[in-house]
């Protein structure tokens, strides 16, 4: 078993943006450092287009000159993307996982999760060492990654994403969501079913988002679902680069 550090929430060092959230993890547990004050979670499909490639490398590169650092869920597609393009431009990254911390998954990440401790980055998960992936660790990480950040990067997702997840943590949260517009015929359109509804200036149907009550309530008042919108790269570039704690 891999070392692990376990840290409570009545605890000096836990991150504070994630103890306002609603219902944070009780406990952490790290491999690694955790992460600062000034972070960006950077999510999107598991099937990502060039399209989307494109964007979550763009987003990482400009979190890492914007002095961010770089929060995902080292899922395959957008997430090992962000990971990867954040360690290329010399930042630190965080994954956040739906398993214990010395059972990083998929398996085929599992270098790329040794890079990201040895960079100065961390892995973080709610459940203890040893337990394995499941669907509801997946979507209660996917909380935590929007807590630990000042705004979640949406680059590609379809309506059935789990960032889709992400998102509605954002809002309720009190994120900064921000949805990159899909541009380009066919599949680049068709595989961003979940940016398309997010970015409607028409309102997005809270059952996309999984959301009921007073959740779904906030959803329907929110025209677009997304606090931004953005076009292009260089938009990306320069919103992160005004993105500052406090």
């Amino acid at each position: 078993m891999f070392p692990a550090d376990v840290i409570g929430i009545d605890e000096p060092g836990y991150p504070a943006n994630l103890r306002s959230i609603p219902f944070p993890p009780k406990v952490l547990w790290v491999r690694g450092a955790l992460p600062p004050v000034g972070a960006v979670a950077i999510v999107g499909t598991r099937h990502p287009t060039r399209f989307g490639r494109s964007v979550a490398h763009a987003a990482a590169c400009s979190a890492v000159a914007a002095g961010l650092a770089v929060i995902s869920g080292l899922a395959a597609g957008i997430d090992t993307v962000a990971h990867e393009s954040a360690l290329a431009a010399g930042g630190r990254t965080w994954a956040v996982l739906g398993s214990g911390v010395d059972v990083p998954t998929p398996v085929s990440n599992a270098v790329l999760a040794e890079e990201i401790v040895a960079s100065g980055g961390g892995l973080l998960a709610e459940v203890p060492p040893g337990t394995p992936v499941g669907r509801r660790h997946l979507v209660a990480r996917d909380r935590i990654q929007s807590g630990l950040s000042l705004a979640v990067v949406i680059c590609q997702c379809e309506i059935s994403s789990g960032a889709m997840h992400t998102a509605r943590f954002a809002a309720i949260q009190g994120r900064l969501l921000v949805v990159v517009r899909p541009r380009g015929p066919g599949r680049a359109v068709t595989a961003c079913t979940g940016n398309v509804a997010l970015a409607d200036p028409n309102g997005c149907d809270p059952a996309l988002l999984s959301a009921t009550g007073k959740t779904a309530e906030l959803i329907r008042a929110r025209r677009p679902m997304a606090d931004v919108v953005i076009d292009s790269r260089d938009e990306l570039a320069e919103l992160l680069e005004r993105l500052q704690p406090g």
